[in-house]
């Protein structure tokens, strides 16, 4: 509050932050913060699971604020590799179950990640997503928009700090340090702070 009891804005905050000294961080800096640095996933369960693309170990979690499973399927040894090929996947309707990149702009598909990692080594985390029914009416009427010669903008597929936070810490557990990214180059924020480190970044 101010001195004279109205609600400080911004411009106020600025000033007193200045003349203490002091750092100002916005609620959406708190929410990024702890979406990348708490730890909200835990393992659940592990087996063997076989594949057309040979046998994996397959590792659930479940984040313990959304209830949401993950999966991670693992090819060797993780803690006897360098730096292992990983993947980090959000899982979507269109790409894998109906197989299809309309909707989605990636570097690597599940198959052909799959098979990278059963030859090299290295993980495929999957990261589960409820879409709601509302979410893929809109991008169906989005597709038949376009085809009836609608001119949009590129539609963006992306993950949230969130995403990139869950999938940070199912890495770390699953003792991965060093790691080659199947992926485009990214700058990926925060990192570190969970021992991971990107050493080289493998298009298909």
């Amino acid at each position: 509050l101010n001195d004279d009891g109205t609600m400080a804005r911004r411009p106020d905050l600025e000033v007193f932050a200045k003349k203490h000294d002091l750092k100002i961080g916005t609620i959406a800096d708190l929410i990024e913060y702890r979406n990348l640095n708490e730890t909200t996933v835990e393992k659940i369960a592990s087996c063997k699971i076989p594949t057309q693309f040979g046998e994996f170990q397959l590792v659930t979690f479940k984040d313990t604020i959304d209830e949401q499973l993950h999966f991670a399927m693992v090819k060797g040894d993780i803690d006897k590799m360098d730096a292992p090929l990983v993947r980090v996947h959000l899982q979507n309707t269109f790409s894998d179950l109906l197989s299809s990149d309309r909707s989605v702009n990636r570097s690597f598909s599940i198959d052909s990640a799959l098979q990278k990692i059963s030859a090299e080594g290295g993980v495929l985390v999957l990261l589960g997503k409820q879409e709601s029914n509302q979410e893929l009416i809109n991008i169906v009427k989005r597709f038949e928009a376009e085809d009836n010669g609608d001119n949009l903008p590129p539609a963006k597929w992306q993950g949230t700090s969130r995403n990139v936070g869950v999938g940070s810490q199912i890495l770390a557990q699953l003792g991965v340090n060093q790691m080659r990214l199947l992926s485009s180059p990214k700058k990926y924020h925060a990192l570190s702070g969970f021992g991971l480190e990107v050493v080289e970044y493998v298009s298909e």
